[in-house]
């Protein structure tokens, strides 16, 4: 397997963090071998900005793939401590990845924590939610 640790310190070079200097990345591997990037985008506005996991989700359903076409998502974060996603990828995951899908995620030296999707947010609010 391809070393996504080694990936992601050099995908975090294309985020733009000039306001926190934080930098994510995201890989999304697809059942054909694909890997789809993202890293975060801040803006002076900051709810304009977009995380990493978000970016690379995103592009994956803009490339015409499913979530079914999803089987892997690597993090990184720029942390000494393990940064799992924040409230709100964590609620885009719910909807548009299989809650089975590992999350591998990394800190900065390259230490590692893997959860599934369902994992990262309990008691989730979803499709049945609303009926």
């Amino acid at each position: 397997m391809a070393n996504y640790f080694e990936k992601l310190g050099q995908l975090k070079e294309n985020a733009y963090v000039p306001y926190s200097n934080f930098h994510v990345s995201a890989i999304c591997l697809l059942q054909d071998g694909r890997e789809v990037a993202g890293v975060n985008i801040e803006n002076s506005a900051y709810p304009v900005g977009i995380c990493a996991e978000r970016t690379a989700i995103s592009q994956v359903y803009t490339l015409g793939y499913h979530k079914e076409d999803i089987i892997k998502l690597f993090l990184y974060t720029e942390s000494d401590n393990i940064s799992s996603p924040c409230g709100m990828c964590r609620q885009f995951m719910i909807e548009t990845l299989p809650l089975t899908t590992p999350i591998e995620m990394y800190n900065c030296h390259g230490e590692k924590q893997i959860v599934t999707v369902a994992d990262l947010l309990p008691f989730a609010f979803n499709q049945a939610s609303l009926k």
